[in-house]
Order: structure tokens, then C-alpha cells, then sequence
């Protein structure tokens, strides 16, 4: 059910990150790769040999706020079953002081870039009448706090995104969902884990106690792009620990 064997699947942010871990996790479960990334591809290409010395594994240098190179990285499988999409930025500060270069910069990764890879593949994928999308929103999709407001505007962009492309290409078997992590352990959240006090925030908030590895995600990733999710499409899987529904930093004496 959750097997993807010679299922050919794009990840893009497969560098660092979650998006290193997806694709570890997808060659394990038998599926050809290309590995996409601004930096870093070779050294997840050697993981992933490691874990499946028979994975069929393409590396494919990529900036995705240039349209155009998406375009080119559909084009390097006949049929894309499957696609990954990570890549985030962002800049804590508060909206008053927020000037219009940042904003545009969080934007066009997070929003604008997005939305193209979001088109991109699912026209690849409408020519073969299959395939399933899986893009990253974030629990600010939901629940915010200071300083993370276009953060969190491009994360709730994201899921309507997905939510409407989702209503537009069912038709052709195509399904398309996003995945809200918690505070996960990657290279975006590397200043919050640098401060004391926001590291011991960030800890204690989750139910679980804990920051997440990004392997933790691995798991959701597989099921939207495998079969055991054949009835699932515009959908927010939340990965969190518990982050929105419990409040974690107070335990009464009851």
C-alpha cells in the first residue's frame, strides 16, 4: 500500500532538511528520484545510494523562483507520478517594520514560486491522468504570532492554492495536498534553535516536549504520495505534536 516502486518522483529542496528526508524515505520505498536542489544534491544522492544502491537517482540544480528552470525540471521523466516540494524562507520581524524588499523576497519563494511548481506539475501530470502533489504549509498557516505575519500569509496562500488546484484537477487523478510540520530541526528554523529562549518556547509548546527530526515527516510524505492515500486530495496533513490542539507549557496539579 505504501509501496512506490517504480513510481518516478520529483523532490525539490531535496538538499537539507525535510526535503533530504523525503527522498531518502521515497528511494527506500522503491522510487526513482531526482533529486532537486540550489545546493547540496550530491551529498543526499550518496544517502540515498546507501540506503537503495539501486535507485534510480537524477540530479537536477534548480532555483525555483526562476520559472523557467521548473518548466525544464518537468521535462526530465516522461511521466512525474510524484512531487515533493519543501523549499521556504523567512524573516522574523514585525509587519510595521517589514519593508516591501523583504516582503517580496518571502513572497517569492514562499507564494509565487510555489504556485508555479504547483502549476508546472500538475500539467505534466494531467498528460498521464495520475499523480499526486505534496507541498509544505506550516502550522502558521493556522496560528500565528509576532513577527511571522507574511510568513505565515504565504503559508495560508499556499493551502488555498492547493485546495483550489486540488478541486481543479480531480478529474484527471490527480491529487493535490499540503503538510503543516510543527517546529521541525532544518536549516529555516536554525535562529530559533540558536536563542535560548525561543529554543525553550519552541520546546515546551509541542505536546511531546520536543523539536521534530525532519525523518518525522518522512512518514506523512510517503502516505500522500503512495496508494494508501488514494481518497485523500485538498487536504492539510498537520505534523506537530499536538502544537495547535494542546497547549503544552502548562501542566496543572490536578
Amino acid at each position: 500500500m505504501f509501496k512506490l516502486n517504480n513510481k518516478n518522483i520529483i523532490v525539490i529542496g531535496s538538499g537539507s532538511g525535510i526535503g533530504r528526508s523525503a527522498s531518502l524515505a521515497i528511494a527506500a520505498h522503491g522510487g526513482n528520484l531526482i533529486c532537486a536542489d540550489i545546493q547540496n544534491i550530491e551529498s543526499t544522492i550518496k544517502a540515498v545510494k546507501e540506503i537503495n544502491s539501486e535507485a534510480n537517482v537524477i540530479p537536477f540544480e534548480i532555483d525555483i523562483t526562476n520559472k523557467s528552470e521548473i518548466i525544464k525540471l518537468m521535462d526530465e521523466y516522461d511521466v512525474v507520478d510524484g512531487l515533493v516540494c519543501t523549499p521556504s524562507i523567512n524573516v522574523r520581524k514585525l509587519l510595521i517594520d517589514y519593508t516591501e524588499s523583504e516582503f517580496d523576497k518571502v513572497i517569492s519563494l514562499n507564494l509565487k514560486a510555489t504556485f508555479n511548481v504547483l502549476q508546472a506539475s500538475a500539467k505534466k501530470m494531467k498528460l498521464n491522468n495520475k499523480g499526486s502533489i505534496v507541498t509544505f504549509s506550516s502550522i502558521r498557516g493556522s496560528v500565528v504570532e509576532p513577527g511571522q505575519s507574511v510568513y505565515a500569509a504565504s503559508k495560508a496562500g499556499t493551502e488555498k492554492l492547493v485546495n483550489t488546484l486540488a478541486a481543479e484537477v480531480a478529474e484527471y487523478n490527480i491529487r493535490v495536498n499540503t503538510i503543516s510540520p510543527g517546529p521541525v530541526m532544518t536549516p529555516l528554523t536554525d535562529q530559533l534553535r540558536n536563542d535560548k529562549l525561543w529554543n525553550e518556547a519552541y520546546t515546551t509548546k509541542p505536546a511531546l516536549q520536543r523539536w521534530a527530526q525532519p525523518n518525522e515527516l518522512a512518514g506523512g510524505i510517503i502516505y500522500l504520495l503512495s496508494e494508501a492515500s488514494s481518497y485523500v486530495t485538498a487536504t492539510n496533513l498537520t505534523i506537530d505534536a499536538g502544537w495547535i490542539n494542546v497547549d503544552g507549557r502548562f501542566n496543572p496539579n490536578i
